[in-house]
């Protein structure tokens, strides 16, 4: 087991552990953020047939056109129908959007540019062969790649899908996470607190974060800092793709989480990460099952699933997105300095088409209310020392998956 290792050393010990999931069929119906695991090819083109764009008149524009120009209305094409009739010189059809270009037409003339009475019609502004005609596979051709595996499904893509008429596809499972909070402070919520105790947070704070990333989440009931029921309640999760917990991840006395893994036959990875806040962090595999023990602080859980968790089950899940780290200059100062890297929430302000950071929340490891309104996580170098307004650091996004 290796110990206070970098976040980087970290990552690459966790993602050589991490294989995909199955893949299953479904629906379309049943796509909606799931993760596609092979690429879409479309059956046919889009769109299918040439088409108009706006309501007009079609019609067999010449270079010899006269302006106004006199046709003779020989039919009309409603969206969803399908013209018969050929157009020829001195003909023209109204048209709808969305409709087939008949035969013979060569161009589709504004109703705005039009007079109409009777069967006769009168172009005031005449248009060029071609105008206003969206071809058949302009948009997608047949056989072409529209969606590439990695990709999550989101309302438009299936919403594109459905448009191709495709009505299954292959995505990966979606990876099965039990999750635990360990401590003998912990009581749930709905009950009086009682004096030295404090409501276990950590579930509902991790829960919707696994559910955000696309996971079916196994929640297991808190746990005393007591050895025989935590090897028990891990013992329940065996069956989980991954195992997430929080609490009993230090060094002190009644934390056990370590002894807890080591107890099913968990092979550990590492134990503890130099950064700040989050240290206590360790990892853990036993077959092919992960098993990621976090801080019992509720803000450092979180900054720790956002390293290392999140692109995990993102790996896990087949996704294909990098996580993105960019420069950012700094709205507000943070006095500390020390030895040891750290992240600092921020919240994103944009200025001048620059990001900046603003760091001015409470930044302790158990200060759950500064995550509220992060959506950044600023890397500062160990021994950089206090961080000044305006100067220039990296960060990348967090808490940002309300795209899926």
């Amino acid at each position: 087991m290796e110990t206070m290792i970098s976040l980087e050393r970290a990552w690459e010990l966790v993602s050589q552990k991490i294989h995909p999931m199955a893949t299953e069929k479904v629906h379309l119906s049943e796509a909606y953020h799931r993760i596609l695991a092979v690429s879409v090819t479309s059956p046919i083109a889009m769109p299918p047939f040439d088409r108009s764009p706006l309501d007009g008149y079609a019609y067999v524009a010449s270079k010899a056109d006269p302006t106004p120009l006199p046709l003779r209305e020989v039919s009309e094409i409603p969206a969803g129908t399908y013209p018969v009739r050929e157009l020829g010189q001195g003909e023209c059809a109204k048209i709808f959007t969305g409709a087939p270009i008949p035969v013979g037409a060569n161009c589709v003339v504004r109703m705005e540019d039009t007079e109409s009475h009777d069967d006769q019609v009168l172009i005031h502004r005449p248009v060029s062969a071609g105008a206003n005609i969206v071809h058949q596979g302009e948009e997608i051709q047949k056989g072409e790649i529209v969606l590439i595996s990695g990709t999550v499904l989101n309302p438009p893509s299936v919403g594109l899908l459905a448009a191709l008429g495709v009505e299954e596809v292959t995505v990966y499972r979606r990876p099965r996470i039990g999750l635990l909070s360990t401590g003998s402070e912990l009581m749930e919520v709905g009950q009086a607190l009682q004096p030295g105790k404090i409501y276990n947070s950590n579930t509902y704070t991790l829960r919707g974060l696994l559910m955000e990333v696309g996971c079916d989440v196994k929640v297991a009931s808190f746990v005393p800092d007591r050895l025989p029921e935590t090897i028990a309640t891990l013992k329940s999760l065996q069956d989980m793709d991954a195992v997430v917990t929080t609490g009993g991840a230090s060094a002190g006395d009644y934390d056990l989480i370590r002894e807890a893994l080591i107890g099913i036959d968990c092979e550990l990875l590492f134990w503890k990460v130099n950064f700040k806040p989050g240290t206590p962090v360790a990892v853990g595999i036993k077959g092919n099952q992960l098993y990621f023990s976090l801080s019992g602080n509720p803000a450092a859980a979180m900054i720790t699933y956002e390293l290392l968790v999140r692109p995990a089950l993102k790996k896990m899940s087949g996704r294909r997105d990098e996580e993105e780290v960019f420069p950012v200059k700094m709205a507000g100062s943070f006095g500390k300095s020390g030895k040891q890297r750290r992240f600092l929430r921020a919240r994103a302000v944009f200025r001048e088409g620059e990001i900046w950071a603003d760091p001015n929340y409470a930044q302790g490891s158990g200060v759950l209310r500064s995550m509220i309104g992060s959506n950044l996580l600023v890397d500062v170098p160990g021994g950089h020392g206090p961080v000044q307004e305006g100067e220039t650091l990296c960060a990348h996004w967090i808490l940002s998956e309300g795209e899926l």
